[in-house]
């Protein structure tokens, strides 16, 4: 069906992109198709679907527990038919599952995300999906050899100039500062992979 005027074809495009077939009796269709496209929903027709709910995006989202038609990314294994569309958007690049009749959701709770290089050289090496531990850059920390300063009889003074500066080092040993990982400061929240278009009315 085409419309006869750029608003009506704007119009009919909105509808069929909910996956509502156009009927000029029905008047109720266009609230429909927004309702629909708004919480996610439609067939994806042309560029209608809403950036960031296409079947395999990943979201943020501010609560601990995902809303209709998304999938909390924790590594769990779902069935390959009933997630038909996902499946067939990641495959199993996250996991195989019980390489029959499931695969893995990737699991992101307690992890950064990093851009894929795909060949920048930033991140050199790295396989798509693939997961880094946590480093610290190689780098050096210097000290002035005590005992030698003080067998000059500086006692732990090292002459630069004409002002002698304090390097001793007490028994050698230094302090051992942090906790059990390296980290930025961060916020938790819910990381959920969009699984399915929710049916007419149902909650985004």
């Amino acid at each position: 069906m085409q419309g006869n005027s750029p608003v009506e074809c704007e119009i009919l495009n909105v509808i069929q992109g909910a996956g509502i077939w156009p009927d000029c009796d029905d008047k109720t269709q266009l609230l429909q198709a927004i309702n629909t496209l708004i919480s996610g929903g439609g067939n994806g027709g042309g560029n209608t679907v809403i950036i960031g709910s296409e079947i395999g995006s990943v979201s943020v989202f501010a609560m601990p527990t995902a809303p209709e038609g998304w999938l909390v990314c924790d590594g769990s294994a779902i069935s390959r038919t009933e997630y038909a569309d996902l499946f067939a958007t990641i495959g199993t690049v996250w996991g195989a599952g019980d390489e029959v009749s499931t695969f893995n959701l990737p699991d992101l709770r307690g992890e950064f995300i990093r851009g894929f290089d795909d060949g920048r050289g930033v991140d050199s090496g790295r396989v798509f999906g693939s997961v880094q531990t946590d480093e610290i850059k190689s780098h050096f920390h210097g000290f002035v050899n005590q005992l030698a300063a003080q067998d000059e009889g500086n006692d732990g003074y090292i002459v630069a100039g004409d002002e002698p500066i304090d390097q001793s080092i007490a028994n050698s040993v230094t302090d051992n500062y942090g906790g059990t990982e390296t980290r930025p400061r961060n916020v938790a929240m819910t990381y959920a992979i969009k699984a399915f278009y929710p049916s007419l009315g149902a909650a985004a």
